[in-house]
C-alpha cells in the first residue's frame, strides 16, 4: 500500500520567502559563466549573468531582512531588485519579484492554495514590462512555471511536493525555447534569462533539501545609495544649483545625504543641481556654498499624502540619455532619471558618480566594453512621487523606446502613481536630439502655456526632430554585439565611416557611409543642410561629441558659417551614445519647423 504523502512545508512567511530567495539568488549568482555564455538574444553581450549578479547580490547581502510578514519581506526584496536592476535580464526579474509582491500584498503568511494567483500576478507584470513580448525567453518559462502551479496548488497543502512539479514544468519549457526562437536554435543554446529562472528554483529546491544559506560576500555593491526610505520625512524641498571649476559631486552627495532624503541630482564637470527633501533647506544651501557659487535657490513645501496641493504648474522630465546645456537645466523646472553605467566591475549612476568625461576616460582603458541599462521602476517611481508633491503636471519624455526599455518603465511608474497627472512621450530620438525636444517643452512652459499647448509642442519636435551621427570606428559598435566582427574588419580594412540616423520607429539605421573622416564630415553636413533647405521657415541645431571637444566645436563653427545663426549647444554625449559609438564620434541634430504651403524655403544657406 503506497504511504500518504507527508506534508514538508505548510505554510510560507516572511522568514521562509526571504530563505528561498535567497537561495534562489546564490543559486543565479553561482552560475554567472553559464548565463553569459548562453546570452545570444535579444543582443549577444554575453552579460545576462553578470547583470543578474549584481542585481541580486543586494538582495543576498541584506540577508537576514527579519520581516515575518510576507508581504513586507517580499516588498522590501522587490525594491531592492528594482533599485539595483541591470540590463534587460535583471530589469525582469526585478519585475517578477515586483509581481509576486504585488500578489503577496494583502497576506502575512500564504498556504499553497493562495500560490496560484500570485504567480499569476507576476506573470502579467513580466509581461506587463515588455513593449513586445516575446516567447521562448525567459516569458515563457515563468508563464507555463506558473500554469502548473495554478493547476495543483488546490490538490495539495504541501509547498515542497508544489514546488518540485512545477520546476519541472518550468524545466521542460526551457528546454523548448529553441523550438520557439530562432536565433536560440541557431547557436543551439536555451534562453539565458529562462535559465537562470529555472536555476532560481534549483536554488530553492537545493535550500529545503540541505537547509543552509552560506555567504556570498561581493564587492559590486552600487557606489551610490539612493534609497533613505528610514529616514524620516520632512517639510520641505530645497532645489539650487552650483557651479565650480573642479566640483566634488561624489563628496557634495554624501554630505546632502546626511540633511535630507529623496533627492533628484544632476551632475556634470563644472555644475550640479540638486533637489532634495529636508527639514532645513537653509542648512542645504549652506552646505553647497561650501562647494561652489550657488544659483537658482528655491524652496517648497512637501507633502505626499492625500491632501497635498500642487503649487507649480508643469515640470519637464528626462531620462540622463538627453544631452541638455547646463544653463537650459539650471533655470528650468527640468529633472533628469538616471542611466546606470556598467564599467570595470562597478555599477554608477549617470550623473551622480559618472559623467561622460569620466566615461569616456573608462571607456578607452577598459578590455571590457562598459555598458548601460535603462532606469528602475524604483527610480521613475521615486522622482514621479516626490514632483508631484510640487507640480501639478509632469511631462515626461524618454529614450527612443526602440533604443531601450525607459519609456515602458516610465509608463508603468506613471500608471502605480498618477495616471492623470502624468504625461509619458517617446522622444524617438537621444543625446542633443532629445535634448532640442526637450528645449521646446521648456519654451513652452517658459511662456505660460497649458499642458495641452506644452505635449503638442513637443510632440512636433518629436515628429521634427533629425539627428545625424558620425562614426569614425566600428570596433565599439563589435564589441557591443551591434554587428559581428566580419562586418566590422571589412569596414576597417575599407575605411568606411557609417553615417547613422534614426528612422520614423527611433531605430538605429545607416543612411550612408564614407571613406575617410573628411569626408565623414562633410556628408553629415550635407544631410543637415539639405534637412534645412527643404521648405523650412525656422530651426534650431545642436552638436554631440563623444568627448571629442574640439571637433564638437569646429563642426559647431562651421554650422554656424553656413546657416547663420548660433548653433543651441555643443555637448558631450551621454554614455547611452558613448558606449556604442566610441570616442570621437559626432552628431549633428536639427529641429525643423516645416511651412506645409511653400514648395521652397526663403532661408539661403551660404556654401
Amino acid at each position: 500500500m503506497k504511504r500518504p504523502h507527508s506534508v514538508q512545508i505548510g505554510y510560507l512567511d516572511g522568514h521562509r520567502y526571504q530563505y528561498a530567495v535567497v537561495a534562489g539568488c546564490k543559486e543565479i549568482v553561482k552560475h554567472e559563466k553559464e548565463l553569459n555564455r548562453l546570452n545570444v538574444f535579444p543582443i549577444p553581450d554575453r552579460d545576462t549573468g553578470s547583470n543578474l549578479k549584481k542585481t541580486l547580490i543586494p538582495i543576498v547581502n541584506t540577508y537576514p531582512l527579519w520581516r515575518p510578514e510576507i508581504n513586507l519581506a517580499s516588498q522590501k526584496i522587490a525594491d531592492l531588485a528594482a533599485q539595483f536592476a541591470l540590463g534587460y535580464s535583471g530589469i525582469i526579474f526585478a519585475e517578477i519579484l515586483f509581481g509576486l509582491a504585488e500578489g503577496l500584498k494583502n497576506y502575512s503568511r500564504i498556504r499553497t492554495q493562495d500560490l496560484g494567483s500570485i504567480t499569476s500576478s507576476a506573470v502579467n507584470r513580466a509581461y506587463r514590462s515588455l513593449k513586445q513580448p516575446v516567447e521562448g525567453t525567459i516569458l515563457s518559462v515563468l508563464r507555463e512555471w506558473s500554469e502548473e502551479v495554478n493547476e495543483l496548488c488546490s490538490s495539495t497543502n504541501d509547498f515542497v511536493f508544489l514546488l518540485e512539479k512545477s520546476y519541472q514544468r518550468a524545466l521542460s519549457a526551457l528546454q523548448n525555447t529553441p523550438n520557439q526562437l530562432d536565433i536560440l536554435r541557431k547557436n543551439k543554446v536555451v534562453d539565458a534569462g529562462g535559465k537562470a529562472f529555472v536555476r532560481f528554483l534549483e536554488g530553492i529546491l537545493g535550500y529545503i533539501e540541505k537547509g543552509k544559506l552560506k555567504t556570498i560576500s561581493s564587492h559590486t555593491r552600487p557606489t551610490i545609495d539612493t534609497t533613505s526610505e528610514e529616514k524620516r520625512k520632512a517639510p520641505f524641498c530645497a532645489e539650487c544649483c552650483v557651479k565650480a571649476d573642479h566640483l566634488d559631486r561624489r563628496g557634495l552627495i554624501k554630505k546632502l545625504n546626511e540633511l535630507g532624503r529623496g533627492m533628484i541630482f544632476y551632475g556634470a564637470s563644472q555644475f550640479v543641481k540638486i533637489h532634495i527633501n529636508t527639514e532645513n533647506p537653509e542648512d542645504v544651501f549652506s552646505l553647497v556654498s561650501q562647494f561652489g557659487k550657488v544659483s537658482s535657490k528655491k524652496v517648497y513645501e512637501f507633502s505626499d499624502g492625500p491632501k497635498a496641493q500642487a503649487k507649480e504648474s508643469i515640470c519637464l522630465v528626462s531620462d540622463s540619455t538627453c544631452d541638455l546645456a547646463d544653463e537650459l537645466i539650471e533655470n528650468n523646472p527640468v529633472y533628469f532619471v538616471p542611466i546606470k553605467v556598467h564599467a570595470e566591475d562597478k555599477i554608477y549612476t549617470d550623473r551622480w558618480d559618472i559623467i561622460p568625461e569620466e566615461f569616456y576616460n573608462i571607456l578607452d582603458s577598459s578590455t571590457v566594453l562598459p555598458k548601460t541599462s535603462q532606469p528602475s521602476l524604483m527610480d521613475f517611481t521615486q522622482i514621479f512621487s516626490h514632483l508631484l508633491a510640487h507640480y501639478q503636471s509632469i511631462v515626461s519624455v524618454q529614450i527612443s523606446k526602440e533604443l531601450s526599455g525607459t519609456y515602458q518603465t516610465a509608463v508603468q511608474a506613471s500608471e502605480s502613481l498618477a495616471l492623470d497627472r502624468i504625461s509619458v512621450l517617446d522622444g524617438n530620438n537621444l543625446s542633443v536630439g532629445l535634448g532640442l525636444v526637450l528645449l521646446e517643452g521648456i519654451k513652452a512652459v517658459d511662456q505660460g502655456k497649458d499642458l495641452e499647448e506644452v505635449l503638442n509642442r513637443i510632440q512636433r519636435a518629436i515628429k521634427d526632430i533629425k539627428i545625424y551621427i558620425g562614426l569614425p570606428t566600428l570596433k565599439y559598435l563589435v564589441k557591443g554585439g551591434r554587428i559581428t566582427r566580419t562586418k566590422g574588419f571589412i569596414a576597417g580594412i575599407l575605411n568606411i565611416n557609417p553615417v547613422l540616423s534614426l528612422n520614423p520607429q527611433g531605430k538605429f539605421v545607416s543612411i550612408d557611409k564614407a571613406r575617410g573622416k573628411k569626408r565623414l564630415k562633410q556628408k553629415i553636413m550635407n544631410f543637415v543642410i539639405d534637412r534645412i533647405q527643404r521648405r523650412t521657415v525656422e530651426f534650431s541645431v545642436a552638436v554631440a561629441h563623444t568627448n571629442a571637444p574640439e571637433i564638437g566645436r569646429r563642426l559647431a563653427l562651421t554650422i554656424q558659417n553656413l546657416i547663420g545663426q548660433k548653433v543651441e549647444m555643443v555637448m558631450n554625449a551621454s554614455p547611452a551614445l558613448g558606449a556604442h559609438a566610441g570616442p570621437g564620434a559626432f552628431g549633428v541634430a536639427v529641429l525643423t519647423r516645416v511651412d506645409e504651403s511653400s514648395s521652397q524655403s526663403d532661408k539661403t544657406l551660404k556654401t
